[in-house]
């Protein structure tokens, strides 16, 4: 019989596992939206691609976090947390877990979480159907780039000790 602690372990990391492969789908369904609407064509096409590029930064952003808190790593509260986050999941830590992505696409998902600050913070501004196409397909590059390093840590929690 297996021990309850060890049970407890288990179910903790199916659930670890499980919530980063549905934040990782929602990653990829905004990408998906993003990369759906024309931005030229209407302010309704701009507004629905900026909307989707902040959601699918903000799961990339949810998965980096669970990431740290599964881990026990100390809660973020420096001034420029969002991008110490990022900058920090390029990079392995040794023996604890490998990078979250490749560090050769980290200047891709900055500019997703610039551009979403900016969104989030811009209120009154235009949006820039150029810069929306640019954002959308560096997202996708992102994300391609992003999914088998993403998938090799959610896949190594399978493995034992």
């Amino acid at each position: 019989m297996t021990p309850p602690l060890h049970r407890a372990e288990e179910a903790r990391v199916a659930q670890l596992r499980a919530e980063l492969l549905r934040d990782w789908a929602a990653v990829k369904s905004h990408r998906d939206g993003a990369l759906s609407e024309d931005p030229r064509m209407a302010r309704t096409s701009q507004a629905f691609v900026a909307m989707s590029l902040d959601h699918a930064y903000q799961a990339f952003e949810t998965i980096l976090l669970r990431i740290e808190r599964s881990l026990g790593l100390r809660e973020r509260k420096e001034e420029k947390w969002h991008r110490n986050l990022l900058a920090d999941a390029a990079m392995g830590l040794p023996g604890i877990r490998p990078p979250v992505y490749p560090s050769a696409v980290e200047p891709l998902w900055d500019q997703i979480l610039k551009f979403r600050h900016f969104f989030r913070h811009a209120y009154t501004v235009q949006l820039d159907p150029k810069l929306l196409m640019e954002n959308a397909a560096r997202l996708h590059e992102a994300v391609e780039a992003t999914e088998p390093f993403l998938l090799a840590l959610v896949n190594s929690l399978l493995e034992p000790g």
